[in-house]
């Protein structure tokens, strides 16, 4: 009878954790072996917008772009041929409001002339417009704002800012930039008012790092511009706004010592008001109650007597930590703030001066970038005056990238907050309640396209899972799967997949 009652608990407990997550279907693409990925957007509720370069299909002067459409239950709605100069090389894409805009630049690494090709969902065909740029830019940032497109990134290590108005067909570089050091951290596009805000990180008179918050309109006329120091000693890393009421901002992010290192002390969190005045709170790592809930117990223990033996001694323990900021989220009454934190690795290649082994041969080694490996997130939440409310964690030690992006994800449900990652076909699943953990880091395994099908090799590097619209994610990448015992389904088969996933 207790074995049975234990059973039953197991099962119980199981529907729990993983009735959560539901994948009601999967979209399919066979490709070639040579073949490259495609790209993927979110159309939020009108779908999805796939698309790549057709290697077979160009020509000796122009290159061949597919975009698909698939729609919310993962049909295909539209498919579109492209031809474009190959003089263009593609940089980078953006969606809003029905719109999806391509973004080609000439030039290898740095943008010359510029090429934006846009389409309208429900509509056929597709506009384009060339930009004769005057300054030649690194692009980091591409966005999309109502009539226009925001696009930015360095020339010799300052942040240059453009736009270009559809509706003038005219470009405009915006004013305020170019200054010594300076760097691009964010373009924030959805705000309370018809003004985006660009966020840089610039270098003061005194040597350290603030942040300066500017707001334009479309037609690239500065609105507004606020700068932010920390003082005390301390630069001011990274950050991400939130728009609150016109004029107004909260502004989140990492802080380090005075000189900017790479490396982060704690957050801070702003309050911004209309008038160009701030407030600022700081939060070191070790004060933030479950920061180190990644470590296994024996260690956090650990760290947490340091931490205390040096608050009794009236002295801060310093940690330093490598924090990837996401876009702040507002829900209800609270902002949302997520870091992943992590940590960049390296092989070591030997090399020497002859062709063949010498033990009397002068041999050097050289370090080689292997990628970034993470280790766990950070949540925190905080009001519209920038008080802390809380803060939780959660462990990604498996996650490794060689690309600085997100890869947690967060939905709201009652009030709950389930973070999820994938890695390697699984999805990752926790759930919290501000600071208390509801249900443990748990598993579930991707679904394939048939009951038959079995996995025989994944790419993790082209993985990933993202926010699609309310409480729905795509998960996709490239899998080779077998069929055994489906007569009408290929043997082996290598595709390009898109998993809807459903957070009730």
């Amino acid at each position: 009878m207790r074995c049975f009652s234990l059973f039953l608990i197991a099962i119980l407990f199981s529907s729990v954790v993983f009735g959560q997550i539901s994948q009601p279907t999967r979209y399919e693409i066979e490709i070639d072996e040579l073949d490259e990925p495609y790209n993927i957007v979110s159309a939020e509720e009108n779908g999805i917008y796939i698309f790549k370069e057709r290697e077979d299909k160009k020509t000796k002067k122009e290159n061949s772009w597919e975009i698909i459409r698939i729609d919310t239950s993962l049909q295909e709605v539209s498919r579109h041929e492209v031809l474009i100069d190959d003089k263009f090389t593609f940089r980078g894409y953006s969606y809003q409001n029905g719109q999806f805009v391509m973004l080609f630049q000439e030039g290898i690494e740095y943008a010359e002339d510029l090429l934006f090709v846009t389409f309208k969902v429900g509509e056929a065909g597709f506009q384009s417009y060339v930009y004769k740029n005057v300054v030649p830019i690194k692009l980091t940032e591409f966005e999309l704002k109502d009539d226009a497109v925001i696009f930015g990134g360095d020339v010799n290590m300052r942040a240059v800012l453009m736009v270009y108005n559809f509706t003038q067909e005219k470009g405009f570089v915006l004013p305020g930039f170019y200054t010594d050091r300076s760097s691009l951290l964010q373009i924030v596009r959805n705000t309370n008012d018809e003004w985006f805000r660009v966020v840089t990180s610039e270098r003061r008179l005194d040597k350290t790092y603030g942040i300066t918050v500017r707001a334009y309109s479309t037609r690239g006329e500065l609105i507004y511009s606020r700068e932010i120091d920390a003082g005390e000693d301390r630069s001011l890393t990274n950050g991400r706004i939130v728009n609150g009421e016109i004029g107004a901002n909260l502004l989140a992010g990492t802080y380090s010592k005075k000189r900017r290192t790479e490396t982060s002390r704690g957050l801070f969190i702003a309050d911004l008001a209309i008038d160009g005045t701030y407030d600022i709170q700081y939060y070191n790592y070790a004060n933030l109650e479950n920061f180190f809930n990644y470590m296994r117990e024996k260690r956090k223990a650990r760290i947490k007597r340091r931490i205390q033996r040096k608050k009794i001694k009236g002295k801060k323990l310093k940690f330093s930590y490598r924090l990837y900021v996401q876009d702040i989220i507002q829900q209800n009454d609270q902002n949302i703030l997520i870091g992943e934190a992590y940590y960049p690795t390296y092989t070591t290649s030997a090399y020497g001066m002859g062709g063949f082994y010498d033990p009397f041969t002068s041999r050097r080694s050289t370090q080689v970038f292997d990628g970034y490996k993470y280790t766990h997130a950070i949540i925190i939440g905080f009001d519209n005056e920038g008080n802390l409310l809380w803060d939780n964690s959660f462990e990604i030690n498996d996650l490794k990238s060689f690309f600085l992006e997100e890869h947690v994800q967060v939905v709201f449900t009652d009030n709950k907050i389930v973070m999820l990652y994938l890695y390697d076909q699984q999805l990752k699943v926790k759930v919290i309640r501000e600071q208390d953990i509801i249900e443990g880091k748990s598993t579930e395994d991707l679904r394939l396209k048939y009951d038959s099908d079995e996995i025989k090799g994944n790419d993790e590097e082209l993985e990933g899972l993202e926010k699609w619209y309310s409480k729905t994610f795509y998960a996709y990448g490239v899998n080779r799967v077998k069929n055994l015992k489906d007569s009408d389904i290929e043997l082996n088969r290598k595709v390009f997949f898109i998993n809807k996933i459903v957070v009730d």
